[in-house]
């Protein structure tokens, strides 16, 4: 568990910046006068920077990513194409483009190119295979299934959750449980893995039968959550790491002394979401 928790914090911290991206001022032109090429520069950098999600690099060699224009004549308007290449590789990773009629056709362009940085936004249906852990009143562990729904808006994610844990019969105790769960969480920037840490509630059927104790009762539960999820400019899905730990308004009763004791444990999640 600590080790799961340690390489986590150190994967985090490796990649907390944001992803800089350097926005090539020498843009491929044909037929089309500079002056709009410059317009279009100093638009897209102040767009980029007003975003957010990026930061805006002063050179090619400091940044993550390349973003190149090229603006072409066609007809009687320019088209304008805008592509984000890898800095190591110079691999593309998205390619936009656009035709501009008119001189003020050529604002809104930069404003849909600063969407793409942020394309992770939006509802993402997410499968994960784990583990559910007792840490009270004894140590055991079981299987988990997740199924959730997460939706992610730039700083905050909001997650249901549905976890299943059942028992393999690995011991002579019996261990399982069913539970649902609403967290919020805030998301910390990051390069293509950004952390997230926050609250949440929920409800959960927990069955356990061991030589000291017997039960199956449902009760209140709170939870801490801690992860990350990575997430590739060019990728279509997201992966994460989900840590919880768990507080459950179950009592369980000491069958040789009656004494109660509160349940709680951990839950952790590879997931995958799409």
């Amino acid at each position: 568990m600590y080790r799961v928790l340690f390489i986590l914090l150190v994967l985090c911290a490796a990649l907390w910046a944001r992803p800089k991206v350097f926005v090539d001022t020498a843009v491929e032109l044909d037929g089309v006068h500079k002056d709009y090429a410059e317009k279009v520069v100093r638009r897209t950098e102040s767009v980029l920077r007003t975003n957010g999600d990026v930061s805006v690099a002063e050179s090619a060699y400091a940044s993550d990513f390349l973003l190149q224009i090229k603006m072409l004549r066609q007809d009687d308007g320019i088209l304008v194409v805008y592509s984000l290449l890898n800095s190591s590789d110079k691999a593309t990773v998205w390619t936009y483009k656009h035709m501009a009629y008119t001189p003020d056709d050529l604002n809104p362009i930069v404003d849909v190119v600063s969407l793409k940085f942020g394309q992770w936004n939006g509802l993402r249906w997410g499968l994960g295979i784990g583990a559910t852990g007792l840490l009270s009143p004894e140590v055991d562990i079981s299987p988990t299934v997740d199924l959730s729904a997460n939706y992610l808006y730039k700083d905050f994610l909001i997650s249901w959750d549905f976890a299943w844990a059942f028992d393999v019969g690995l011991d002579s105790r019996d261990f399982g449980s069913i539970g649902t769960f609403l967290s919020g969480a805030y998301v910390l920037g990051g390069h293509s893995l950004f952390p997230y840490v926050g609250p949440g509630i929920g409800f959960s059927m927990v069955y356990y039968n061991s030589d000291k104790y017997e039960i199956s009762d449902g009760g209140l539960a709170f939870l801490l959550r801690m992860g990350a999820f990575y997430k590739p400019a060019a990728a279509r899905v997201i992966y994460a790491l989900d840590v919880r730990y768990l507080y459950n308004y179950i009592d369980f009763e000491n069958a040789r002394d009656g004494k109660l004791c509160r349940a709680h444990g951990w839950n952790v999640s590879a997931q995958v979401w799409w």
